[in-house]
């Protein structure tokens, strides 16, 4: 028995709605349309990603029998159809959010892009373009990619054009790769990620206050408060100026409640919460002598434990504006 029907049936016995109206409810509820959007968009991304993968196969196991020119000109008339079928079919630009009527039109310039990386890919591994000019060969989709957003409004490009910058200075930023994909061995990479992240969040929030696009604003500080956090916690746990770092952590884990409350984002609580966390038990360990480890640090799990069931319980309560 589905909620609906439970509620309904507990109304009539209450005698807030009559028999006529239950049933009523009823045949509603079970002829109501179900909307299949997402599931829609959803396969329609595994679409583009199956087409890029099996293109790129079949490109690499009869590479001898079709040609270079050939799949250069087949990749190049698939790229620049996207993008002219994108531009023909968008709305003009806008600062603001734009809603787009032709709903394949993300999905053209996502394909777009893609393919212009597999084709950059394929020209310099076969022709060695851009010799050893890597910062080239990556901030021109950076380039390319950031345009492209902020002309058609599309928040998975944006997000290709900000990891492709992060690849130009050689940093990784997305959210499941930025701890294992980043080499923090030395200072230097720690204070680029740092200066890094904190210059895109910055721009983030500087065309936010002026009123452009910002619905981008989620994703600058979803993909560069993750670096922010992880690089400071690096930079905590192996170097000499721990003090800086848990400065920059707390500062950080305050700006990410304010946003949270501001726009009742659970998302970016939790990042506080959490990267807040590791670094508060971090410095309890670090300055606690390690004969009371085992006796204090039992208590302070105990403690985190209740933290946490408090915390998703509560959530709601401080994500509310006084």
């Amino acid at each position: 028995m589905n909620p609906l029907a439970e509620i309904l049936a507990q109304w009539e016995q209450l005698h807030l709605i009559s028999t006529e109206e239950h049933q009523r409810f009823q045949i509603l509820e079970k002829h109501r349309p179900v909307s299949v959007w997402w599931l829609l968009r959803t396969w329609l991304y595994v679409g583009i990603l199956l087409f890029t993968s099996g293109a790129g196969l079949l490109i690499y196991k009869n590479i001898d029998t079709i040609g270079h020119q050939a799949i250069i000109g087949l990749l190049s008339v698939l790229m620049l159809g996207c993008f002219y079928y994108t531009y023909r079919h968008s709305a003009p630009f806008s600062k603001q959010e734009v809603e787009t009527e032709t709903k394949f039109v993300d999905f053209a310039l996502l394909l777009g892009c893609t393919l212009f990386l597999s084709l950059e890919g394929y020209v310099q591994w076969q022709y060695n373009l851009f010799g050893t000019r890597y910062g080239l060969a990556t901030v021109l989709p950076a380039i390319l990619f950031m345009f492209c957003a902020y002309r058609f409004d599309h928040r998975g490009v944006l997000s290709m054009g900000l990891t492709a910058l992060a690849s130009w200075v050689g940093l990784t930023i997305t959210p499941l790769e930025v701890w294992q994909a980043n080499d923090f061995s030395g200072a230097s990479a720690i204070y680029t990620a740092l200066a890094f992240g904190q210059v895109l969040i910055g721009v983030g929030l500087l065309l936010h206050r002026f009123n452009i696009k910002q619905h981008f604003t989620y994703t600058y500080l979803l993909l560069n408060g993750n670096l922010l956090f992880v690089s400071a916690l690096v930079g905590l746990f192996s170097l000499d100026k721990w003090p800086l770092y848990v400065v920059l952590i707390g500062g950080w884990s305050w700006f990410f409640v304010w946003y949270a409350r501001q726009y009742q984002s659970f998302l970016f609580l939790l990042m506080a919460a959490v990267y807040g966390y590791i670094a508060f038990t971090y410095l309890i360990f670090k300055v606690m002598d390690e004969s009371f480890w085992v006796f204090l640090g039992f208590f302070y799990f105990v403690i985190s434990a209740a933290g946490v069931v408090w915390f998703l319980v509560n959530f709601k309560k401080l994500l509310k504006k006084k």
